[in-house]
């Protein structure tokens, strides 16, 4: 089945660092363009897609979602033209808009060959070959999984362990040979990502959850609880990134609430070391020095529509652009990456009203903008799928359609 081909129809309109757009359209500003490539033929009833797409190794594999009729499924297609090469179907009793959460590519086993995982309303964390779609073995969790399996050397046994959190927080541990090393309770919804890094500074992964209750909860390597801290006592912990933020050793967590706030937890205690309010269902997901100042910043949305720029360091921020105006019922969390390939990072931020804005993230400046009249509820995906040393931005939009977005400088 070939993908649909978009054209270029229509034109985008910036004022006042706002973009409105009308159907299915591309639009050019400052000498640059962003357009689509292509559009999946994956369209569906219901939407309320809302998991983000995997890309790796000429595929994108996408989490599809539907009402109940069996068309739940997860799709590999191919990077080039969004053709589907198989489809890994779920159910209809199991069909659901959470039926395959976002999808982890890696070679789990160590035989040179990798493969796709996805948690499913299966209660399972399903794991395929990724030439040809086939169940290899699924992990037994004791709910469906909402947010991404995690592939990482977290206990101390030989290979790397699989790591899931289903949707009401029960944390699974299994080992390389498919055995469960360990479980904990949460006893609380976790829609944040999971992160497994050494956040502590101690030479040894650990596992940090965010859960509904705005307690997040970091874990050593065999289950035990290193530091259990309260980052909202209004809201819940829906988005989370991390990085170094300061000269201790300890990485620093940055967390989104449903408050509003971004809240930087430093990793060694848990300590809240600053809050930073953006407004409503805040989101968080990009950290970096995309600016070049030699320290790192925060880039967060909320429901406003508004994208800002905050210090790493100290919670201020740098600056803010509104890229969407009316109001809309969330935004996703932006993304960066070298959209062009002139070795510096761009800022691109997803919007709830289906628009997609390239922002210059030194200065919040609106560089360029797509949109097709459709919403969007999760980040997209950046990645250099063709090698020519630019990302292309994969979205996966509410109606279950994948859009592959190429951003080009025109001088």
């Amino acid at each position: 089945m070939k993908a649909m081909t978009v054209t270029v129809a229509f034109g985008i309109v910036v004022i006042l660092g706002t973009v409105f757009g009308f159907g299915v359209t591309g639009g050019m500003s400052n000498g640059s363009e962003l357009r689509a490539t292509w559009t999946s033929d994956t369209g569906r009833q219901v939407s309320a897609n809302h998991h983000a797409v995997a890309v790796a190794d000429g595929s994108v594999y996408a989490p599809i979602s539907d009402d109940g009729d069996g068309s739940c499924a997860l799709i590999s297609m191919g990077v080039a033209d969004g053709e589907i090469r198989w489809t890994y179907g779920i159910p209809p009793e199991n069909c659901t808009i959470h039926a395959v959460a976002d999808p982890t590519v890696t070679d789990v086993d160590s035989d040179g060959q990798n493969e796709v995982l996805a948690a499913t309303t299966e209660k399972e964390v399903a794991i395929l070959d990724t030439n040809s779609g086939d169940s290899e073995t699924g992990l037994d969790l004791s709910d469906y999984g909402y947010t991404q399996p995690i592939v990482a050397d977290l206990a101390p046994t030989t290979g790397q362990e699989i790591i899931a959190v289903d949707v009401t927080g029960t944390v699974f541990v299994f080992g390389s040979d498919d055995t469960t090393l360990w479980t904990a309770n949460l006893n609380k919804y976790v829609w944040a990502q999971p992160t497994v890094e050494d956040l502590d500074g101690d030479s040894r992964s650990e596992l940090l959850i965010g859960g509904q209750n705005g307690n997040a909860v970091l874990f050593g390597h065999n289950g035990t609880v290193e530091w259990n801290a309260t980052v909202s006592d209004k809201g819940s912990i829906t988005w989370g990134t991390h990085g170094q933020a300061d000269e201790d050793p300890a990485l620093e967590s940055f967390f989104a609430t449903t408050d509003g706030d971004i809240v930087a937890v430093d990793g060694r205690n848990g300590v809240v070391e600053w809050r930073t309010t953006v407004g409503e269902l805040a989101a968080v997901r990009a950290f970096g020095d995309a600016d070049n100042d030699g320290s790192s910043e925060v880039y967060a949305t909320a429901q406003n529509g508004r994208v800002h720029a905050l210090d790493a360091a100290t919670g201020e921020k740098e600056w803010t652009t509104e890229v969407v105006v009316d109001r809309v019922q969330m935004m996703p969390p932006p993304n960066l990456g070298d959209l062009n390939g002139d070795g510096s990072l761009e800022l691109l931020a997803v919007g709830n009203d289906g628009s997609v804005t390239v922002l210059d993230p030194e200065t919040g400046a609106i560089l360029s903008s797509y949109a097709r009249d459709v919403q969007i509820f999760t980040h997209a995906t950046i990645a250099d799928s063709d090698d020519d040393g630019a990302g292309e931005a994969y979205v996966i939009y509410a109606d279950g359609r994948v859009v592959r977005l190429e951003y080009k400088r025109l001088n």
